[in-house]
């Protein structure tokens, strides 16, 4: 997604979310450029595109302004609110575009904001939410220690209020909340048959928690090794427990506790289940000198983002996050007109796999 269509959508959901009051001037194009760290014709970019479509009008001695008029006229009735983990990530500034495209045909207006995978600042959001009036809600909801009560805490909070809510990319046990997802257990499956395609047996799946999404990917991965007639060992699943979901600050711990695990294990290939993990796996095979592909061939899972951060073109699934941010708001808009269940609907969008440098035949 292009930089200036990122720094647009922020903007705006800044103006949505009041942080200009009528008649505070928006900070200038130089002023912007400086906090978004991009070039001052980026940031013209977006600005032309808000001021063309009625967000924002200049003055030439006074500056930009919010224009108060289609924030009037947009009302109450036709805001949906969207909190992913981090807009600033491509994956769910993808989603975002897509949820943003399908509700712009509808006349609604996108508020999204980062949760940062903070339940504290999930719930807040949540509140704020129910000021503004929304109609309905998609969240990613955050599945660390503790999330059960407050997860459950956000949804009742949101439905007492009359708003629909839809969970984005994964969905929370023991609850009835709609959802949108991809084909974890498929695209797990036939990453798997890739590798043992190439003569891989002994294939290890790493993970950190037991949230929904590494689960499926779990079980595709284990059917794809019964469905070769192979024989499956429980030391394949090898679980490293973090404390939070993003496990940015315990990277270094993780590292080596992954680095202890690989010299006790006898494998061919390390199977990652998400791409923060795959991170790791390359950190910690570089530190133990294991070669990738020639020594050990590694599969993750989001491999577009993990291959946006490292110099090296890792084999895996990418998901298809706009067609899930659609699919989520043709879901929502469906249960705020009356026209879907509001329970048990969950929707699966096909992923595909990349091809990269990371997997060699044996």
């Amino acid at each position: 997604m292009a930089k200036y269509i990122i720094l647009k959508q922020d903007i705006h959901r800044r103006l949505m979310n009041g942080e200009w009051a009528e008649g505070l001037r928006l900070p200038s194009s130089r002023e912007f450029a400086e906090y978004y760290e991009s070039s001052v014709n980026t940031v013209e970019k977006a600005i032309k595109e808000l001021v063309e479509e009625g967000w924002l009008f200049r003055d030439t001695r006074r500056g930009t302004f919010m224009d108060k008029r289609k924030l009037t006229a947009q009302g109450s009735t036709h805001l949906v609110a969207a909190f992913v983990f981090g807009i600033e990530n491509p994956l769910w500034s993808a989603a975002l575009r897509g949820i943003e495209d399908v509700l712009y045909l509808q006349q609604y207006q996108l508020i999204s904001s980062s949760n940062d995978r903070n339940l504290e600042k999930l719930e807040v959001l949540a509140r704020g939410a129910v000021a503004r009036k929304v109609k309905g809600v998609i969240l990613c909801p955050i599945l660390s220690p503790g999330h059960e009560d407050i997860n459950n805490r956000i949804f009742s909070l949101l439905q007492d209020n009359g708003i629909k809510v839809v969970c984005l990319d994964r969905t929370v046990y023991n609850s009835n909340i709609p959802y949108v997802t991809s084909d974890n257990i498929t695209g797990a499956y036939n990453l798997t048959k890739l590798l043992i395609n190439h003569g891989h047996r002994r294939i290890l799946f790493i993970r950190n928690s037991n949230i929904s999404t590494m689960n499926e990917r779990l079980v595709g991965f284990k059917q794809a090794i019964i469905d070769s007639d192979l024989e499956y060992s429980e030391e394949f699943d090898v679980i490293i427990p973090t404390r939070m979901e993003d496990f940015s600050d315990e990277f270094n711990w993780y590292c080596d506790v992954f680095e202890q695990k690989m010299k006790q294990l006898n494998f061919t290939a390390v199977f990652t289940a998400n791409d923060q993990i795959g991170e790791a796996a390359i950190h910690s095979f570089k530190k133990l000198k294991y070669s990738i592909p020639e020594e050990i061939s590694l599969v993750t899972y989001d491999a577009a983002n993990l291959n946006r951060k490292i110099n090296f073109n890792v084999t895996g699934i990418s998901q298809p996050f706009y067609e899930m941010g659609q699919c989520a708001a043709r879901l929502l808009l469906n249960l705020i007109a009356g026209k879907g269940e509001q329970y048990n609907i969950g929707l699966v969008c096909k992923s595909k796999i990349d091809i990269g440098e990371s997997v060699k035949s044996i």
